[in-house]
C-alpha cells in the first residue's frame, strides 16, 4: 500500500514581510504607551522620541523573534512524520544542534499555541514578551496555563481585545501566584473552586475530552489510551477486580465552549 503522504501545516510558518511587522507591533505597542511611563516628563523631547523609536524597534524585533519560534516548531511539524518511521528524525536535528527533547519542545510550544489561542493573541504575547508559550502537555499556555483556564481567551479577538486579555490574564497569573488560592478574583468577576459533584464531573470530562482529541487518529492508540486510563483510575479509586463500564449519555451542557463565558452581573 502506498505511503500517505504527508501534509505541511499551513500556520506561521513564515516570518511575515517588514512591512507586516511594522503595522503589527505600533498596533499591539502604540508610541502612546510609552508615554505613560512614570517620569516620562523629565525627558527631553529628543529623548522622548529615541525611546519611542526604540520601543517600536524592541517591540517589531520581539515579534519577528517569536514567529520564529513559532515557525521553528511547524516545520519540526512537518518533518517529523516523514522523518520518524525510517528512524533518522535525530540524525535531522542534529544539523541544526539540538536534541530530540528540544525539537519536541519546539513542536509541542508550536501545536500549543496554535490549538488554544487566536492569531491576535499570539501576536500581541509575542510583541509585548508574554511568555505563554508552554511546551508540555501539562501546562499548554506554561506558567498562563491556571490563569487561562479560570479566563479562557476570546475565540477570536481584536488587537485592543488581545492586549486586553493578556493584561486580564496576567493580574489572574499573578493573584493565584500570590495567594496560592484556587479562588480568584479576576476583577471581573468572583470564580470559586466548586465542591458539588455535578461541576467536578463537569471538569474532568472536559479535560480529559480535550487531551484525548490530541491523540493519534487512530482505533488502536485511543483504546489503548482509554483502557490504560480507566485501569489506573480503577487503582486510585480502591478498585480490587475487573470492572464493567456502559456508556453514559453526555449533558448538553458538560461539552467545551469556545470563546469567553458569559459574564454575569454583580450587584
Amino acid at each position: 500500500m502506498a505511503r500517505q503522504k504527508a501534509t505541511a501545516t499551513p500556520v506561521m510558518t513564515l516570518v511575515p514581510p517588514p512591512e507586516t511587522i511594522a503595522h503589527d507591533a505600533a498596533a499591539i505597542l502604540p508610541t502612546t504607551a510609552f508615554t505613560g511611563l512614570a517620569g516620562w516628563d523629565k525627558l527631553s523631547q529628543q529623548e522622548q522620541a529615541t525611546v519611542q523609536t526604540e520601543g517600536q524597534l524592541l517591540a517589531q524585533a520581539m515579534l519577528m523573534n517569536g514567529y520564529s519560534r513559532l515557525a521553528i516548531g511547524a516545520h519540526l511539524t512537518n518533518v517529523q512524520p516523514i522523518l520518524t518511521p525510517h528512524n533518522i528524525f535525530n540524525k535531522f536535528c542534529s544539523k541544526f544542534r539540538f536534541s530530540k527533547r528540544t525539537a519536541n519542545r519546539y513542536i509541542l510550544g508550536f501545536k500549543n499555541a496554535k490549538a488554544t489561542l487566536p492569531d491576535s493573541i499570539l501576536k500581541a504575547a509575542m510583541a509585548r514578551g508574554v511568555d505563554i508559550f508552554g511546551d508540555s502537555n501539562e501546562k499548554p499556555l506554561g506558567i498562563y496555563t491556571a490563569a487561562a483556564a479560570k479566563l479562557p481567551p476570546p475565540k477570536e479577538a481584536t488587537t485592543e481585545q488581545a492586549n486586553t486579555w493578556l493584561d486580564q490574564v496576567d493580574k489572574v497569573r499573578r493573584e493565584i501566584k500570590s495567594t496560592g488560592s484556587e479562588t480568584v478574583a479576576t476583577g471581573l468577576t468572583l470564580l470559586p473552586v466548586p465542591s458539588d459533584p455535578g461541576t467536578l464531573l463537569k471538569e474532568c470530562y472536559r479535560f480529559i475530552s480535550i487531551r484525548y482529541k490530541r491523540l493519534p487518529n487512530n482505533v488502536k492508540s485511543r483504546q489503548k489510551f482509554v483502557n490504560s486510563l480507566m485501569g489506573m483510575l480503577a487503582a486510585e479509586f480502591g478498585a480490587t477486580g475487573p470492572q464493567t463500564f456502559s456508556p453514559v449519555a453526555i449533558p448538553e451542557d458538560f461539552r467545551a465552549q469556545r470563546g469567553r463565558p458569559a459574564l454575569t452581573a454583580t450587584a
